[in-house]
C-alpha cells in the first residue's frame, strides 16, 4: 500500500515531530518503570546490606580506637613474657625436692668458700669445686656438707688441703635415695 501524504510541508513536519515524541515518551515511561521496578526488587536486599555495611565500619572504628586505648602490642609481650616465666617456673619445679635440697645447701652462708659448678649425673653422682679462702674454710664446708645429710660416700681429694690459702677444691659424693633424680 502507497501512502500519500497531501498536506502541506509544515504540517507534514508537526506530524513527524509528534510521532516521534510519542515514541520517545512511550520508551521514556517504559524505561522509567523498568527502572522504578528493578529498584522496587532490589531495595529489599540491598538495604540490610547497607544497614549492616554502616554498623561494621562503625565497629571497626570502636576496635580501632579501643586497641589505641589498650596498646594491643604492649599486651602481648607481657602474656608472651608471663608465659615463658610459667614454663620455666614448670620446669624447675619438676624435682623440687632435689631442687630445694641443692639450693639449701649452696644457699646457707659459708664463709670464705665460693662455689663454682655443681653437677648431678642420673646415677645419683655429685661433683661440685670452687675457691676456698682458707684450709678452715675448707675443712668447715666439708664438714657442713658431710653433716647435712644429703649425700653419702663423700670424697675428697688429699689435695684439697695441701695449700693453706686460695685452695681450688672439689668434692664427689653420691646422693642418697631420698633425693635421687
Amino acid at each position: 500500500m502507497l501512502t500519500t501524504n497531501l498536506l502541506p510541508p509544515e504540517e507534514q513536519k508537526v506530524i513527524t515531530t509528534e510521532k516521534w515524541l510519542r515514541v520517545i515518551r512511550f520508551l521514556g515511561f517504559a524505561g522509567s518503570g523498568m527502572l522504578i521496578i528493578g529498584i522496587t526488587l532490589l531495595a529489599p536486599s540491598y538495604l540490610p546490606l547497607y544497614f549492616e555495611n554502616r554498623e561494621l565500619i562503625h565497629s571497626l572504628a570502636l576496635q580501632r580506637e579501643a586497641m589505641e586505648k589498650i596498646d594491643a602490642n604492649r599486651v602481648m609481650q607481657d602474656a608472651m613474657t608471663i608465659q615463658s616465666t610459667i614454663a620455666s617456673l614448670r620446669k624447675s619445679t619438676e624435682r623440687p625436692a632435689l631442687s630445694l635440697a641443692m639450693f639449701d645447701l649452696f644457699a646457707a652462708p659459708q664463709r670464705g668458700i665460693m662455689i663454682t659448678s655443681f653437677a648431678i649425673d642420673n646415677n645419683r653422682n655429685v661433683s661440685f669445686s670452687g675457691n676456698a679462702m682458707t684450709r678452715d674454710d675448707l675443712l668447715r664446708f666439708e664438714q657442713y656438707v658431710r653433716d647435712s645429710a644429703r649425700f653419702q660416700d663423700i670424697t675428697s681429694p688429699l689435695a684439697n688441703i695441701i695449700q693453706e690459702a686460695n685452695i681450688s677444691f672439689n668434692f664427689q659424693a653420691t646422693l642418697k635415695p631420698g633425693l635421687t633424680l
